[in-house]
């Protein structure tokens, strides 16, 4: 259904297309919240999937935090025809992100993000650049679109944006603890003169963000689960040098679909149709980012 569907030129629904104030707040502050940008009963589907099956189809990996706990996490780069490849596929989604940058944009990896009640993995302070040009992208042109699953406040653990630093350029990050992160002492300096912003999210609330600028999350103290789907978007122009163990991430024609996608239900289930990433692990148990990876039990 999906290859007939993607056959003629689709374009981002007027009610979903940004504007030039969106634009303009987006390279102030480094990102731009867009409440409704999905209907809450567009990721309701994935919503109940992920409380019914809390392992993402056997997709979900601990990755520790800098003191030795950890958050959840589920990543993919292939994008097939169900929900979860379908997602980074949604016009609004990709011509947002076009707007943004400037430019022709491919599907870089999308992961959720899932912070079970009363667990207390975090994501410490970091930009996304640093580990993607360690993976061979010279520009950063890039950026994520991140949407409310679960609702997301800060009791839950919903991801916090430092305002502006977008302007900083990338950052050194090195080892802090048990993690990769930013430099502590420069952290200290950039949090003594930016704003941090809690981005609390309704489901299908979304907000995009820069590469560059500093985010993290803190452990979820409540009751309730917070899941977030982070979709995270590479301009075509910027398409990495080859670097081992990084072909994945080479540019693959992005073929959109339509905004009315979700609410039709052109898609082959929510989970299991989906191939995740292995996050292949060194001899020191870590990742090519450099986190520590730890089975989910």
């Amino acid at each position: 259904m999906l290859d007939m569907i993607t056959q003629a030129p689709i374009e981002a629904l007027p009610r979903y297309k940004l504007t030039a104030e969106h634009i303009a707040d987006y390279h102030r502050d480094g990102y731009v919240v867009l409440r409704g940008f999905f209907d809450p009963d567009e990721v309701e589907p994935l919503r109940l999937a992920c409380l019914a099956d809390p392992t993402v189809a056997g997709g979900l990996r601990g990755v520790m935090d800098s003191t030795g706990n950890t958050q959840r996490v589920a990543g993919w780069t292939d994008l097939g025809n169900d929900l979860l490849g379908v997602f980074p596929r949604i016009a609004r989604a990709v011509d947002g992100a076009e707007a943004l940058l400037g430019a022709e944009v491919y599907h870089w990896h999308s992961k959720l993000s899932m912070k079970p009640p009363h667990t207390a993995g975090r994501w410490d302070w970091h930009q996304d650049y640093p580990y993607w040009y360690n993976e061979g992208c010279l520009y950063p042109e890039m950026l994520t679109l991140m949407i409310g699953v679960d609702p997301c406040f800060e009791q839950n653990g919903c991801v916090k944006l430092v305002k502006g630093t977008n302007k900083l350029g990338r950052v050194d990050h090195g080892q802090v603890g048990e993690t990769i992160a930013i430099d502590p002492e420069r952290l200290e300096q950039i949090l003594r003169r930016h704003e941090i912003v809690p981005i609390e999210l309704a489901p299908g609330d979304a907000c995009y963000f820069d590469g560059n600028t500093l985010h993290a999350s803190g452990a979820n103290d409540a009751d309730v689960p917070r899941t977030i789907m982070h979709i995270s978007y590479n301009t075509v122009r910027n398409n990495p040098y080859v670097k081992e163990g990084q072909e994945h991430h080479l540019y693959k024609p992005l073929h959109k679909v339509p905004d009315t996608v979700l609410h039709d239900g052109a898609y082959e289930g929510v989970l299991k149709a989906q191939t995740f990433n292995k996050y292949k692990k060194r001899a020191d148990g870590r990742n090519s980012y450099g986190y520590k990876i730890v089975d989910v039990v």
